[in-house]
């Protein structure tokens, strides 16, 4: 594949940088994209991320340099330096440290530069170009310095198209789960909040309130086991080198945000275990966040451990991981005010164990509907892993012309 060198400004048809002074925000409206809406070098800002917003007049006549249009790429240059992520059709506008790049479309596609700077070896070469002190920052002047390396267009749009297929499948696949996810929580207030399938039958008073006849109201401590975590010594080699144990932290979850979760960052050995406070587990408990960052809950596909910033709920016969998980989610605020600690917040297994919990009964048919939604989750996320795996491997060795183009095509569209 012949491909062509060119400095990164020369593709670029004009630069939306508008840092300067802050607008005033409001708490709706148009939406103000930050770093955090693009962190993860996801094709597209995460709106959900969003917490700042403009008026219509502050965003005809506050922003000097305009506002990105769908196909700018938009590149962080504070803080998070580096994430890339390529603007779509909403009408929002930039943080103070967020770039738009604007490309000459006769030159390169956008998605095409989208895809070469999100490339492992080009985003270190982004970190390199650090130039903060007090936080990481890169001049635009640098940026825009940048040697890329592109394709004829047909070329560049073949490829393109391979890894957007991939792409819109993932996504597909994310916001079917999310509905997946919705259906259930719906499912679970039916019966455990509204009790819905009982309203022919008596209530009794409980500390919870009326409660179906049979119920009974119990400490979550009494109800489950309830785990903590720990963290073995980092300076002992032997504990972590060649681990193959699961060892979640709560970054983990917060990277990650997935009803279910495989895989640890990091890993610790048998002897690693044992010497610590970590504790083993089996596949499918529910773990939730307990210190700094409170309440991030996932459930392990594989047996695990955590450090100590967690609590562990090991479901039973009686108490479906189904209930744990949202009964965990139903009551964070209250989870959440039982928190203490003057350096952080954390949640001691102690004051966790005294909440109540319902101890149900003839649930079965709540058990049956939630495994079936549940399973399809856990399906669609084993299929996001192995699509994203086969994007990670293609990304690359496409760009570089390792691969050929109309093999890849090939290999996608059988995937798909």
């Amino acid at each position: 594949m012949k491909k062509y060198q060119y400095r990164l400004g020369d593709l670029i048809e004009r630069v939306i940088d508008n840092r300067g002074k802050t607008p005033p925000y409001q708490n709706e409206g148009i939406p103000i994209i930050e770093v955090a809406s693009i962190a993860k070098n996801n094709r597209h800002p995460d709106y959900k991320k969003v917490n700042k917003y403009v008026n219509t007049e502050t965003y005809k006549s506050w922003f000097r340099s305009g506002h990105p249009q769908n196909g700018d790429v938009l590149v962080s240059t504070v803080g998070q330096i580096g994430k890339v992520s390529i603007m779509d059709e909403t009408v929002a506008c930039i943080a103070q440290n967020i770039v738009a790049l604007r490309v000459k479309k006769e030159l390169i596609v956008p998605d095409f530069l989208y895809y070469y700077l999100i490339r492992d070896s080009v985003q270190d070469f982004l970190q390199a170009m650090n130039i903060g002190s007090a936080q990481p920052s890169i001049k635009v002047p640098h940026l825009l310095d940048l040697t890329v390396g592109i394709p004829t267009i047909e070329t560049q749009k073949k490829i393109v198209g391979i890894l957007k297929s991939l792409d819109d499948k993932i996504e597909l696949n994310l916001k079917m789960n999310e509905t997946l996810e919705e259906m259930a929580m719906t499912l679970y207030k039916h019966w455990f909040v509204d009790f819905g399938p009982f309203q022919d039958g008596e209530f009794v008073e409980s500390e919870l309130g009326m409660i179906p006849e049979g119920w009974e109201c119990i400490e979550i401590g009494e109800a489950v086991s309830v785990l903590g975590g720990g963290t073995p010594k980092t300076s002992v080699k032997e504990y972590w080198e060649n681990g193959d144990i699961n060892w979640f932290s709560p970054t983990d979850l917060t990277t990650q945000k997935s009803l279910f979760i495989s895989k640890s960052s990091k890993k610790i050995t048998k002897l690693g275990l044992e010497k610590s406070s970590a504790k083993l587990f089996p596949p499918y408990c529910v773990m939730m966040t307990s210190r700094a960052t409170i309440g991030e809950i996932s459930i392990n596909r594989e047996e695990a451990c955590t450090n100590q910033g967690f609590i562990t709920l090991i479901p039973n016969e009686t108490f479906t991981m189904y209930q744990l998980y949202f009964w965990l989610k139903t009551n964070m605020d209250l989870i959440l005010s039982i928190a203490n600690g003057s350096t952080f917040k954390e949640v001691s297994k102690t004051n966790f164990k005294k909440l109540k919990i319902l101890k149900p009964k003839n649930i079965e048919e709540f058990t049956q509907k939630c495994e079936k939604l549940f399973k399809l989750i856990e399906s669609n996320l084993i299929e996001i892993e192995e699509l994203t795996n086969i994007k990670d491997y293609l990304l690359p060795r496409l760009l570089s012309g390792e691969i050929d183009v109309s093999k890849a095509e090939k290999q996608v569209e059988e995937v798909l």
